[in-house]
């Protein structure tokens, strides 16, 4: 009991500081990187599940008859998490054979969704708790342009609030697919259900998107070198003084580098527009991972909620939607790992993301070769 009334005071304090980024590659590829910060202990898994399994969507309380049920058209690999020893009743994120992704993504002080009490007749039929928005998506969709359609036709399902853990979590959307395409989905007090194309590849938490698109433009000077800056100068006494820049970085300087939602917004759509394009797939994965440890937060950093909580980066994921498959690191374990849905499992299955602080290292020591003592300055041949 004890436990649980702490879970419910930290979550409704909660320090939640998610963020995902898009990079497309020269060769198309498409990677997407998300982290987890929780300031509650996680168990994280990340599961498979074939094409056809069914999940069943409780109906809202003025509905009558059998619950909702739908099966996944596509196979799908979902990050579950336990807490406490219960699992949580939202997929936190995930990625479908088809390669869409959807994550979610904390959106404190700003979601509010319909009171499931307000649903009734016709729409009893086409219904869902907002904690079943990825799973609904990544079992039927297969681009970001069918869920647009949707949305605007007014197929999409009525989402109202669900509970988990005892509180309705406010979260909001972030969809992509294999072709660069994103999208935003939000539920807010002032403007109901809204969508917004992710144009700039980047979504961190609260305010809404369309806040942080605005707030983008203070900042429009950011560059990766020190070309066209002359420095500080000044006149004093008839004489004029220039102070040139002295350190590499400086057309950064000013850069936003706190773990606020806004400052990590800013921070990360500007390495993301400076840094160069990916020629392989592959290289997108290895950048993706060097953005995402951009805002990586140890632990211990940041407290939050009324226990003190330490909010921190629990895990890493980077999905490569071209090729259908998850990489991913812990917190202890720092090793990156991978899985594919091409060779995943046929049957519900999970793997533990985080390992053990051993596992994440690899013992060189034997790899030593002997060189010529006098080598420095010689050619470097081993």
């Amino acid at each position: 009991m004890a436990q649980t009334t702490i879970l419910v005071m930290a979550l409704l304090g909660l320090s939640y500081s998610c963020q995902e980024i898009r990079v497309i590659s020269q060769d198309g590829g498409v990677v997407v990187g998300r982290s987890m910060e929780f300031n509650i202990p996680l168990e994280s898994y990340l599961v498979s599940e074939p094409a056809d399994t069914v999940h069943q969507i409780p109906l809202p309380p003025n509905c009558q008859g059998d619950p909702i049920a739908f099966s996944n058209k596509f196979k799908t690999i979902t990050n579950w998490n336990s807490v406490i020893g219960k699992w949580s009743e939202a997929v936190a994120d995930g990625i479908n054979e088809a390669g869409v992704s959807v994550s979610l993504l904390w959106f404190k002080d700003n979601a509010e969704y319909q009171d499931p009490a307000e649903i009734s007749g016709d729409a009893c039929n086409n219904a869902i708790p907002h904690t079943k928005i990825a799973t609904y998506i990544l079992a039927k969709y297969e681009t970001v342009s069918q869920v647009k359609e949707d949305l605007d036709s007014g197929e999409f399902p009525v989402i109202w609030a669900g509970t988990d853990f005892g509180i309705v979590p406010p979260l909001h959307y972030n969809i992509m697919d294999r072709t660069g395409a994103g999208l935003v989905l939000e539920h807010t007090k002032e403007e109901g259900m809204k969508w917004y194309d992710n144009t700039v590849g980047v979504l961190t938490n609260s305010p809404p998107y369309n806040w942080h698109m605005t707030n983008l433009r203070n900042y429009p000077h950011f560059q990766k070198n020190e070309k066209d800056r002359e420095g500080f100068k000044y006149t004093t006494l008839g004489n004029t003084y220039t102070l040139s820049p002295q350190w590499t970085g400086a057309g950064l300087s000013g850069l936003p580098g706190g773990y606020t939602s806004p400052s990590r917004f800013v921070k990360a759509a500007t390495l993301l527009s400076l840094a160069p394009k990916p020629a392989t797939t592959d290289d997108a994965v290895v950048q993706m991972f060097h953005h995402m440890n951009a805002a990586d937060i140890p632990q211990g950093v940041i407290e939050a909620g009324p226990e003190n909580l330490s909010s921190y980066t629990h895990w890493i994921m980077v999905k490569d939607l071209s090729r259908g498959c998850v990489c991913y690191r812990g917190y202890l374990d720092l090793s990156v790992k991978r899985i594919c849905l091409s060779n995943s499992p046929d049957v519900r299955s999970a793997v533990k993301i985080e390992g053990k602080f051993e596992d994440g290292f690899r013992d060189t020591t034997e790899e030593f070769k002997q060189m010529d003592s006098n080598a420095l300055g010689k050619n470097a041949e081993l």
